[in-house]
């Protein structure tokens, strides 16, 4: 005779049973994974990563998920010396990074088929967004619009700059982390090159966009990889290197932890030592600098967007209600086409109070207790008459992020088409 039958079984009779259920718990995400674009090919032919092929552009763009520098040195193949994404990848691993996602765009003469296909892949509806891995990224880095064949052109460089802002914002749950412009000739001194960083910075002037990302300055020099063999030492943008501070960051402490005073890793030197007077002026148009402290080596030393809108100035404020929007994405499906009412509100109120309750716990949230860290505001007065009978719910939820900044509003609309939300 069995001891122990089979739950089931025994619930056939008439009665009341009780059962042991493990709780459900909400479906993971990781943040601090980069979108890297740039212009290379795959060592394997035919390529073992997902490929479409563009009759517009008549070009094929690879997407692979990769997860560490060996496995990426063994794949990537350089197609012009002038690129960087094979350097921004290493140094993103470097520096802590688990994971990327490599967009690697081949067989593109460098000029004006370069430029326009950047701007078709990031466009509203564009090829990027057919591959299902992309949806996995919260960062994007395109390390290859510093290259020179682009950046002769500086307004074009800055437009692509701010296409790929423009795709940040658009998606909603990504940031951008974005390179400031580039001059390298023997007569350049320190303060040229200042001049030039603070006249890019100047010249990106689209105010909507620019809290979709933020900027490092100045460039690296790292040691070369084996097509630069014959160099000593190569100067290369810091958004790879940056990317995998993010991702460290994020491991250690979390997205609300901001991600400065980190040591950057694999770095020979700075293109330039900036002093304090140099950073303030960088500081003032949201331009992070890169510090070299003696006995403390290389190191972030800023953690600001582009932004100069109060509740956006931080780079862990912006990306800890990024966070949030995409935990929603996440979390929420499975309340779409549910009958509109104080039940689903509860039900949404539960669980957005649960998470956020989960940030406070964490110090993400300031405030001597939960009610003054958030606040989550879901029933009639959001949910309109007009709003229900159009399908939509509407959730407004509050947080106090740990910086001066005052409470950052998100309004969650669940609809038949979806989640949406507005930040």
């Amino acid at each position: 005779m069995n001891d122990y039958p089979d739950e089931k079984a025994a619930a056939r009779a008439p009665g009341v049973y009780f059962e042991e259920v493990a709780p459900t718990r909400d479906r993971e995400f990781r943040t601090g994974i980069p979108l890297m674009v740039g212009f290379a090919e795959w060592h394997d032919d035919p390529p073992v990563g997902r490929h479409v092929h563009c009759p517009d552009l008549k070009r094929r763009r690879i997407v692979r998920t990769l997860t560490s520098w060996e496995e990426s040195a063994q794949s990537i193949k350089a197609v012009a010396l002038g690129g960087f994404l094979d350097y921004a990848i290493r140094g993103f691993f470097e520096n802590g990074g688990g994971k990327c996602i490599a967009v690697l765009l081949s067989g593109i003469d460098m000029g004006p088929a370069a430029i326009e296909t950047l701007k078709k892949l990031f466009e509203d509806g564009g090829l990027l967004e057919s591959f299902p891995e992309v949806m996995e990224a919260d960062l994007v880095c395109v390390p290859d619009i510093m290259k020179k064949e682009i950046l002769a052109s500086p307004d074009t460089a800055r437009e692509l700059q701010e296409i790929v802002l423009d795709y940040c914002r658009r998606m909603g749950d990504r940031f951008a982390i974005l390179d400031c412009g580039h001059i390298s000739t023997p007569e350049s001194s320190l303060k040229d090159l200042l001049v030039y960083a603070l006249d890019w910075r100047e010249k990106l002037t689209n105010r909507a966009l620019l809290k979709a990302g933020a900027a490092y300055y100045p460039w690296l020099r790292v040691k070369p990889l084996p097509h630069h063999r014959h160099l000593s030492a190569v100067m290369v943008p810091a958004c790879g290197h940056v990317a995998g501070i993010y991702a460290r960051s994020d491991a250690r402490f979390g997205v609300h932890k901001a991600p400065a005073n980190e040591i950057v890793e694999g770095v020979l030197d700075l293109e330039v030592r900036l002093t304090d007077e140099e950073q303030i002026k960088l500081n003032t148009v949201g331009i992070n600098g890169l510090r070299s402290f003696p006995g403390r080596g290389i190191r972030v030393w800023g953690a600001r967007t582009l932004s100069g809108e109060s509740d956006w100035i931080y780079v862990n404020v912006r990306r800890s209600v990024l966070t949030l929007v995409r935990w929603c994405e996440r979390n929420f499906d499975d309340l779409v086409f549910e009958p509109n009412g104080p039940q689903l509100w509860n039900r949404v109120r539960d669980r957005l109070g649960a998470y956020c309750s989960t940030l406070f716990q964490k110090g993400a949230l300031k405030g001597g207790s939960a009610g003054e860290a958030f606040f989550i505001n879901c029933d009639e007065e959001t949910n309109t008459l007009d709003d229900r009978e159009s399908g939509r719910m509407i959730c407004e939820v509050g947080l106090a992020p740990v910086t001066p900044a005052e409470f950052v509003i998100v309004r969650i609309t669940c609809s038949v088409d979806g989640i949406t939300a507005t930040i």
